[in-house]
């Protein structure tokens, strides 16, 4: 499938999933499970377990940041290498995406005003439950700016969706899908158990990775074709 096509069913996803959310209560429905109103405690707590802190937020972070220079300086110092050399695109996608996506992302969160569970009166908070589309009365405005949707620690995971336009082969694409749906979803869903997070708030984040994804990979290679054989196969067979 074209990167277009992709963009048109992401699109029509991400419409789906905010009129399913704004129509419902099915966020605060979910979220429940993961809360103990008779101990006002969420599942998991920040200073409950640091190696479990360290796990799921800090060192996925830090890897991440790792893996996005160390392609960086193989693309830099590397460039004549026949890996390079056949999947230069594919590349380029990616070191574009890594970044992209979050900053995308963070910048959606400066705009919505939308509050985290842990904040809000249903969950031990003072604010009201909002839809992304509604606005706090006059009574209950925050003191500062929410910043809470889509989720922008998972999309650190979910912008190695990126990944899927490196290989050309099908088993390897969906390799780096589940690779990055595991990674953004482990991330998203510690959040959420932390009461940081919605879970439509995750899926947001995750199409909106997936999105500007594939809206670079429309910008570096619009006649990008994705076939089941790898371009350094197809150069070593011919």
């Amino acid at each position: 499938m074209s990167p277009a096509k992709h963009i048109q069913y992401t699109l029509a996803a991400f419409i789906v999933v905010i009129l399913c959310f704004e129509l419902s209560n099915l966020d605060l429905w979910i979220q429940g499970f993961f809360y103990n109103a008779s101990s006002q405690r969420w599942l998991f707590q920040i200073d409950g377990n640091p190696w479990r802190h360290f796990f799921f937020y800090d060192g996925p972070k830090r890897l991440l940041i790792l893996f996005e220079f160390a392609l960086l300086a193989s693309v830099l110092f590397f460039r004549k290498a026949a890996f390079v050399q056949h999947y230069k695109r594919g590349l380029l996608i990616v070191l574009l995406a890594l970044p992209l996506g979050p900053a995308a992302v963070s910048l959606l969160k400066g705009t919505t005003n939308v509050a985290c569970p842990y904040a809000l009166s249903e969950f031990g908070g003072e604010l009201p439950y909002l839809k992304l589309f509604e606005r706090y009365p006059a009574e209950k405005q925050p003191t500062k700016q929410q910043r809470c949707f889509p989720a922008g620690h998972a999309s650190a995971g979910f912008a190695l969706l990126t990944l899927y336009y490196l290989p050309k082969s099908r088993r390897r694409r969906r390799q780096m899908v589940v690779l990055a749906l595991t990674a953004g979803w482990a991330m998203g869903g510690y959040k959420m158990l932390l009461g940081h997070h919605f879970f439509s708030h995750t899926l947001a984040s995750m199409l909106l990775c997936w999105l500007v994804i594939n809206c670079i990979a429309l910008l570096v290679a619009p006649t990008l074709s994705l076939s089941g054989r790898s371009s350094l196969q197809q150069h070593r067979a011919s």
